[in-house]
């Protein structure tokens, strides 16, 4: 009797365990992440030519014109909206033109994965992201611009909510022309970042694998 009592104990403590463990591996992160941030567009008919030569090559504001929404899936993948506004000036080079002149639209839709997830650290976050955009600006041929997105950013964060993030992306025409270089452009972004329901940090994060992955669970204050 008193050994068929310790078998039932130990299998409750064993499912027990289990059910906490399989519990802790589907909490997230964050739920959702707001971002607000400058945009750079670099349109100058040779993309990957001369990056970091912003002048005349940039184009961009002084005030941040981007908003973006993270929604948090699970293993550190999430799904993004980006919407943007800028605008070209006549002293910024426009495939190879000074004199183009307008406002610019664009809204974005991507897959993103992000690698803090497997270092084991949630300080520093490097990611990539792939999707699909839509531009419209004032250029008579490209007027109206559907897109793949292809990119790679990081966020580097201040807190568990707080953190500045830094990212580009190419955007590479299938319509109304198919991968002409004159219709492609790079797009830059620089900003800050706010995580909802974020996880707080844990002071002894590197011996705690994956632990910052809990959601529901307080690291300050509280001990294994």
């Amino acid at each position: 009797m008193n050994r068929s009592i310790a078998y039932i104990l130990l299998f409750l403590l064993l499912f027990g365990f289990n059910s906490n463990a399989q519990e802790i591996k589907t909490q997230k992160p964050y739920k959702f992440m707001y971002g607000l941030a400058w945009n750079a567009i670099d349109d100058d008919g040779r993309p990957f030519r001369e990056l970091l030569r912003f002048r005349p090559r940039w184009n961009m504001l002084a005030f941040p014109t981007t908003l973006s929404l993270d929604y948090y899936y699970k293993d550190g993948m999430s799904f993004e909206g980006i919407m943007n506004f800028n605008r070209y000036k006549t002293s910024n080079l426009v495939n190879n033109d000074l004199n183009r002149a307008g406002l610019l639209f664009n809204i974005d839709a991507n897959f993103k994965y992000s690698f803090s997830v497997l270092m084991e650290q949630p300080y520093v976050d490097p990611f990539v992201f792939a999707g699909l955009g839509y531009t419209r600006r004032p250029d008579p041929e490209f007027n109206n611009m559907f897109s793949p997105n292809i990119g790679a950013g990081i966020n580097i964060m201040l807190n568990e909510d707080l953190g500045i993030q830094l990212r580009s992306a190419a955007k590479i025409a299938v319509h109304p022309v198919i991968l002409k270089h004159d219709s492609n452009y790079l797009h830059h972004h620089f900003g800050i970042i706010y995580k909802m329901n974020a996880m707080p940090w844990n002071e002894d994060f590197s011996k705690k694998k994956y632990h910052w992955l809990f959601k529901n669970y307080r690291w300050k204050g509280n001990n294994m």
